[in-house]
This record gives structure tokens, C-alpha cells and sequence, in this order.
């Protein structure tokens, strides 16, 4: 597709985190906007959790490869590559800090002209080589005018 468009979704967001044995579980549901900008996929959204400032996030869906920028009290940037160990960044008023994932599953399954997707990741994140902890995300969205499963 080698136009741009923009259109309001459904997104349903659930992270897994696995971090010493504790395993904690969050789902999110919003309204957020896919984009498609020279065969780039955007997805777009507001993150608001109650009692804290609402996050800004953007995910960049490639077919290898996935980014995942949050902006709030905090920023946040991953990089995601199966089979590969990418430098991610977290900055905080306190200062920055050098992570990284190591990405063991990864799969970007988008339908542009569906206005639809699903991405399903796992990863590690270390921080100063140590692991922090282990992730899966599951990213559902489709257009407004249909449901998600």
C-alpha cells in the first residue's frame, strides 16, 4: 500500500511479566489510531491508568521488527528483533538507563486494508546485563466499527 491513511481503532493490549518467579498480568483495552505512512504501520494511544499521568505510546509494526516508544513521567524505548539483543533506552527525571531486549518471539500479523492486526511478542529485558525480567505482550486492534474476540 503506498498511501498514507489514518483510522481510529479498538486495541486490546496484555502483558504478561515474569519478573523472580512472580508472574503479573495486565490487560488494557482504548481507542487509539492506526497509521500507515509508506508501508510503515503506526499504532497509536493514550495509556491512562488510574492515579498516575497518562502515557503516550507508539508502536512501529515492521514484519521483522517492532518499536515501542512510551512517553510519560518516563521515556521509554524498545527495540524488538527475533533472535537478536537490540539497546533500549529508559529515561527518568533521575537519568537514563541502558536496557536491552533479546526478543524470542515475535510476529506482526496486520491487514492495512482490515484496518486489523495482532502482535504477539516474548522477551527478555536486562538491565546492566542483568535480567529484569521476562515479557509477552499480546496487541489485538481492529477497526471501530467491529468487535474484538
Amino acid at each position: 500500500m503506498g498511501t498514507n491513511h489514518k483510522h481510529d481503532v479498538n486495541i486490546h493490549l496484555k502483558t504478561s511479566i515474569n519478573q523472580t518467579g512472580d508472574t503479573e498480568v495486565f490487560e488494557f483495552q482504548t481507542v487509539g489510531e492506526l497509521l500507515v505512512k509508506r508501508d510503515v504501520i503506526f499504532l497509536r494511544y493514550t495509556e491512562v491508568i488510574a492515579e498516575q499521568t497518562p502515557t503516550n505510546v507508539l508502536f512501529k509494526l515492521e514484519s521483522d521488527k517492532v518499536r515501542l516508544n512510551r512517553s510519560g513521567d518516563s521515556l521509554t524505548k524498545l527495540a524488538f528483533a527475533k533472535g537478536q539483543r537490540l539497546q533500549a533506552y529508559y529515561q527518568t527525571p533521575a537519568g537514563q538507563m541502558q536496557l536491552e531486549t533479546d526478543t524470542t518471539v515475535l510476529v506482526v500479523d496486520v491487514d492495512v486494508k482490515q484496518d486489523k492486526g495482532v502482535v504477539t511478542m516474548g522477551y527478555d529485558l536486562y538491565a546492566n546485563d542483568a535480567l529484569v525480567g521476562q515479557y509477552d505482550i499480546l496487541l489485538q486492534f481492529n477497526g471501530k466499527s467491529s468487535k474484538l474476540n
